[in-house]
């Protein structure tokens, strides 16, 4: 296996295997029964030597600045690495891994096998997204830590917009309407303070549009009273694992049809982590989230697979949830086509939801290291009224 990439950050693949941050990338080689090796800049040998692999070479190791002096820059990348694949002793079957430009990628495939060596595809799941589905301990650890993080930012979110005065259907800071981008600003500055970064940006989205599940709200986007506020965070470490929790709030008491929403949508999640357990399908975890709503009258997913098109926007219209680690999105998927099943160790989040574009939208979400028990990374009270 060949994991590659100019960097670690945006790479899980070459992040993971390295087991640390590479700023200018490097190249990870690893045959079957023996120890991997590393192949960085001169100026990166500091930073490799803090991850997990023990063999460190650099490019120099293998002559590429006199390479790279004799060929144009795809020839010169092309014999590179050749050079060190077959030092390295990979003979059979190769797979070249990392989160690269396809093109480039694809180039230097094409350029290896008419030099004779054997790189070959793999299907879904591949052995990264197979290694990285279950965590070790020092990864819990961090995802651990960035979940008493993202919950701080919450709290102080939440305590932020308490500060704030209700005058009937209005929400006023200092004498003001409130408005998305003062509490987005907010949200900014406590991540900073965090150390932690939004790569992705961060959901608040309030009122009726927050019925779209990924609409993040704009900041003019005024804040009124009694409307749902649907809090969807989902920071990361500069280079490194994420983390993804969602709170639904409002200011003074909600609407009935918005307060029947949101104790479906909890109740749904109750029953969805007492489900978690090693070996449990999580398509079943789906299907019983999916029952839950319909029997309350409330469209799925399953309803849109039967033709009904109101479920494209009403009701509960996504899936239950996801891995996380390296990335916000990984396996396993808790989804009503999926055919993965729980492992020990796996962390995902749970995340119900019901929308309707004429009232808003209602989420819950957190994350959790699937074990007997359980273990609830997001420490956060669930309180819709503020």
């Amino acid at each position: 296996m060949v994991v590659f990439g100019d960097a670690t950050t945006g790479n899980p693949d070459l992040c993971y295997v390295v087991g640390g941050s590479l700023p200018r990338g490097g190249i990870y080689l690893k045959r079957r029964s023996n120890d991997p090796s590393l192949i960085v800049s001169n100026i990166d040998v500091g930073s490799a030597r803090k991850g997990r692999v023990r063999d460190i070479r650099t490019y120099s190791d293998f002559g590429f600045e006199k390479i790279s002096s004799k060929f144009e820059r795809d020839e010169a990348r092309a014999r590179f690495y050749e050079k060190i694949i077959r030092a390295a002793g990979l003979e059979g079957p190769t797979i070249i891994a990392g989160r690269n430009d396809s093109s480039n990628t694809l180039l230097l495939i094409d350029a290896l096998r008419k030099r004779g060596i054997k790189i070959v595809g793999e299907k879904s799941p591949t052995i990264l997204e197979v290694a990285r589905e279950t965590k070790g301990r020092s990864e819990i650890e961090r995802l651990r830590e960035m979940g008493k993080k993202t919950s701080r930012v919450v709290e102080r979110t939440r305590r932020f917009l308490a500060t704030a005065r209700v005058r009937g259907s209005k929400v006023l800071m200092r004498s003001k309407p409130l408005k998305v981008e003062v509490v987005k600003k907010t949200i900014g500055r406590l991540l900073s303070e965090e150390s932690i970064i939004a790569p992705e940006d961060t959901i608040f989205a309030v009122g009726r549009r927050s019925s779209d599940p990924h609409y993040s709200g704009e900041g003019r986007d005024i804040v009124r009273a009694a409307e749902p506020m649907v809090f969807d965070i989902f920071p990361a470490e500069p280079d490194g694992y994420w983390h993804d929790c969602t709170r639904t709030y409002t200011f003074s008491s909600p609407p009935r049809k918005v307060k029947e929403m949101y104790d479906a949508v909890l109740d749904a999640q109750a029953s969805a982590l007492d489900m978690i357990h090693e070996q449990v399908p999580c398509r079943d975890m789906m299907i019983n989230v999916c029952k839950l709503f319909e029997k309350r009258g409330y469209p799925t997913v399953r309803s849109l697979a039967k033709g009904d098109r109101e479920a494209r926007t009403r009701g509960f219209i996504h899936g239950l949830g996801h891995g996380v680690g390296l990335t916000i999105g990984e396996r396993p998927y808790l989804s009503l086509y999926g055919k993965d099943q729980l492992k020990k160790n796996s962390v995902v989040t749970v995340e119900p939801g019901l929308y309707d574009p004429k009232v808003g939208g209602v989420r819950i979400e957190d994350i959790v290291v699937v074990g007997s028990p359980l273990e609830n990374l997001t420490p956060l009270a669930k309180e819709i009224e503020l």
